[in-house]
């Protein structure tokens, strides 16, 4: 083989450092997750109390009700990052968990040749806008790096290496404490092990579809007894296997106001996701690689669960990263003939020089962008101002104005850490606290659509609420005073206030934009409501 000339290797080095820009770019991301708050401060309680709590203590419509605080263990890790540096040690956390996903997936799916090896990065770089989306400081982060690990465990054990499903067990008893994602997880070892036994007891299946059949005849009793071991190794979790059933039941339930538990669009923001969906498609079907059941039936299944929902897409994406890059490895090569003058073009020296400072300038952009605006503390996870009502707390906590609270589901955990003396009406934690009539009640009222009684508005002496949610003209119908309004947020008290300070004759305090912009750092200080022993109480 000839040596690759200068201008060769400087476009493949660009190309290299304009990837890797990209991807830091996107997954050093440092916007506070709305649950981010709750997250934080559930594991500062559970790590100072040593034990989890079982009831809640913070909400006024489901006080002491049971709570299903299943994401315990990612909850301490957070707890421990933020108590070791507060924001920067969660944004640590979150780059060191994420890279170590994104290596290991790349790893897997680079294989040993040079081929591949280039078209693993380069699906890498497209897929990395829908990946990173579930790169946040939050529990989620933990399933993606589950997945990475137990598709890894499974490719090892189906292809002979036993001793690997071994490995499985244990994956799920630590993942069930750490992220409802668990479930997933063994959506996915079930499809898989379907599609193993399949192809071991129907051999005909083999020949009637293009798919290589298992290279080891006993896989199939071995992946039905570690399956059951995995299923029952979930039930190691302070609720024991009802957790299942629960979390079955959950992802049921109707969010309709969470937009990443909606369908995937087909919009602009979302092409990356359709085109990597096309293209893997398209080098699935005319590979001449040996094909594995299991694993088209695995990125089957994430497809469909990530067209039903946005929140799904990292799971296919990481998925695709490992299993896809070997067969368009092998489609692109059958396409060689057909693309020969655009190779012919590329060969140019010119062309590479060209192309590869195109990629360097990229690199250099995509740097500047991870350091600069709308970035002000790129290395800490910070809170935009615009996103979450950090001027309306700041006034509530100016005039004192303390009880039970009207709150939006998605400032509610926000609202616990700054405002210990406002109990809220519900938060993110939905349904491991809140019951369904109080959710049904929430989105209704945020729809404008009625207050039902389980929403007791009268046991509430003050409402944050977003200034277009539809609540506000619900309660104002209803004699409720508008004190303070932004252009992200309201607060309202009812009729008769309680806060004698206030005249419910002046007109509402008006907050323009000037004062949304710019970010806050995550707070470092810890909530009061980190001590176990409080309770949220007006």
């Amino acid at each position: 083989m000839m040596p690759a000339s200068p201008a060769a290797r400087f476009v493949r080095g660009a190309l290299v450092a304009a990837i890797i820009a990209f991807a830091w770019w996107r997954f050093s991301e440092n916007t506070a997750d709305n649950d981010l708050w709750g997250h934080v401060l559930y594991g500062e309680r559970t790590l100072a109390a040593g034990a989890i709590e079982r009831t809640d203590p913070f909400s006024w419509t489901a006080p002491n009700a049971p709570w299903i605080n299943h994401e315990v263990l990612a909850e301490c890790a957070l707890g421990l990052a933020h108590r070791a540096a507060g924001g920067t040690g969660i944004w640590l956390l979150m780059i060191i968990v994420s890279g170590l996903t994104v290596i290991w997936a790349l790893r897997q799916g680079a294989g040993v040749e040079r081929e591949q090896k280039w078209v693993a990065l380069l699906l890498l770089a497209a897929s990395t806008n829908f990946i990173a989306l579930g790169c946040a400081a939050r529990p989620q982060l933990f399933t993606l790096l589950a997945l990475v690990a137990l598709l890894s465990f499974l490719r090892r054990f189906l292809s002979g290496a036993i001793s690997w499903g071994s490995a499985l067990p244990p994956l799920f008893a630590v993942w069930a404490n750490t992220h409802g994602g668990f479930l997933a997880g063994l959506l996915v070892l079930i499809t898989a092990a379907l599609a193993e036994c399949a192809s071991l007891f129907v051999p005909r299946l083999a020949g009637l579809l293009p798919f290589a059949p298992p290279s080891w005849r006993p896989g199939g009793v071995r992946i039905i007894v570690i399956t059951v071991l995995s299923i029952l190794a979930v039930a190691l979790n302070p609720w024991g296997l009802s957790l299942l059933t629960w979390t079955i039941q959950s992802v049921r339930l109707p969010r309709p106001w969470i937009s990443e538990w909606q369908p995937t669009s087909f919009t602009f923001a979302n092409l990356p996701f359709f085109i990597v969906l096309a293209g893997s498609a398209w080098a699935w079907i005319f590979t001449r690689r040996p094909r594995r059941l299991w694993e088209a039936a695995v990125l089957v299944l994430l497809a469909a669960m990530a067209l039903a929902s946005r929140r799904h897409q990292p799971l296919f994406g990481l998925a695709n990263l490992i299993l896809t890059p070997r067969h368009l490895a092998d489609a692109y090569d059958q396409m060689s003939e057909r693309i020969a003058s655009l190779r012919t073009l590329f060969a140019r020296t010119s062309t590479q020089w060209l192309t590869g400072f195109a990629l360097l300038a990229g690199a250099v952009a995509c740097l500047h962008a991870s350091v600069s605006a709308p970035r002000q503390r790129p290395f800490t996870i910070e809170v935009p101002r615009d996103e979450y009502p950090v001027a309306a707390i700041a006034f509530i906590r100016a005039h004192r104005l303390t009880g039970n609270m009207l709150t939006y589901f998605d400032w509610g955990q926000q609202v616990l850490w700054e405002l210990p003396y406002n109990p809220v009406s519900f938060d993110g934690r939905l349904d491991t606290v809140y019951p369904p009539d109080v959710m049904n009640a929430h989105w209704d009222f945020y729809a404008g659509k009625g207050i039902a009684p389980a929403l007791a508005i009268d046991r509430a002496p003050i409402a944050l609420l977003p200034a277009s949610c539809g609540g506000v003209e619900l309660l104002r119908n209803r004699g409720w005073h508008l004190i303070y309004r932004d252009p992200l947020a309201c607060i309202l008290v009812p009729p008769k206030s309680k806060f004698s300070g206030l005249d419910l004759q002046a007109p509402p305090t008006l907050v323009g934009p000037k004062e949304l912009s710019g970010r806050d750092p995550f707070p470092t200080a810890l909530p009061e409501l980190a001590d176990p022993r409080r309770r949220a109480t007006p």
